[in-house]
């Protein structure tokens, strides 16, 4: 009978065994990896500027990002809100990806940045209150006017410039925080103008038809812009993807759905 064996001679017997199996290579898995289908997510930076971004973060700006995730698995685009004056700083240093509904002659121009072709035309246009001798030929000479504007925003009659100082200083402009307010200051007679984004106004409107009959509009416009999305130089997504992307919600309709359901195009 055999007696038990040694820890010895079982270490002696073992171990010539074990140096002889191939080594196993072992990659542990960090848990916060993605799965290999992730979609990478884009930040769109976005301030208050209605329609396309209203108070509560909602509009239209929204509605294009929710158009996006929908026709691909690419890219997966979330909002940022920033602030009108910040939003330059924001982009450059990384705080979300791109922006939409810009232009590049609003404080872009010397920054990094690349923009997509224009998707959609818009409109900055006067408006005066209603009354007896007020035409569209009050609009011809702003000079001597008080005018209410959108902080942050760049006019072309004040030479897109956009310090409330010198917009007070010299075109007699003064800056608050809503296009709303500024319509109702203007129909109670508390600034003889206020300039506002056409599509702000046209949805506005429709909402309060009432503030209509007081209310005469420039049918000049200060400034008509097209809209783009600008992104930044070397960051996650190019401009000719998002053109690429652009085409084909222009083409089967859905941009377009977007805006007339957006009160943009009547």
């Amino acid at each position: 009978m055999t007696g038990p064996l040694s820890r010895r001679t079982v270490l002696r017997t073992a171990l010539p065994l074990l140096a002889s199996l191939p080594l196993l290579a072992v990659c542990p898995v960090p848990s916060h990896a993605a799965p290999a289908d992730a979609s990478a997510v884009v930040r769109v930076g976005a301030y208050e500027f209605p329609p396309y971004v209203d108070e509560t973060g909602g509009g239209v700006t929204r509605d294009l990002l929710d158009l996006f995730n929908a026709a691909q698995s690419e890219r997966r685009f979330e909002m940022v809100r920033t602030a009108p004056q910040r939003r330059y700083e924001d982009l450059e240093q990384g705080r979300f990806d791109m922006i939409a509904f810009e232009c590049r002659n609003w404080g872009w121009e010397g920054r990094a940045v690349d923009a997509t072709r224009p998707f959609l035309r818009d409109a900055e246009v006067f408006i005066a209150r209603a009354a007896p001798g007020i035409d569209q030929r009050y609009f011809d000479d702003l000079s001597g006017k008080s005018i209410l504007g959108r902080l942050g925003f760049h006019y072309a009659f004040a030479g897109f410039e956009a310090d409330p100082k010198i917009l007070e200083q010299r075109f007699r402009t003064r800056v608050t925080v809503t296009h709303e307010g500024n319509v109702r200051s203007v129909v109670a007679g508390r600034a003889d103008l206020a300039i506002v984004t056409r599509s702000f106004l046209t949805r506005f409107l429709q909402r309060e038809p009432e503030l209509a009959r007081q209310l005469v509009v420039s049918e000049r416009s200060d400034q008509i812009y097209e809209h783009t999305i600008l992104t930044r130089q070397g960051g996650s997504v190019a401009t000719a993807w998002l053109d690429s992307l652009l085409d084909r919600l222009a083409a089967d309709g859905r941009l377009e759905s977007l805006w007339r359901r957006s009160g943009i195009l009547s």
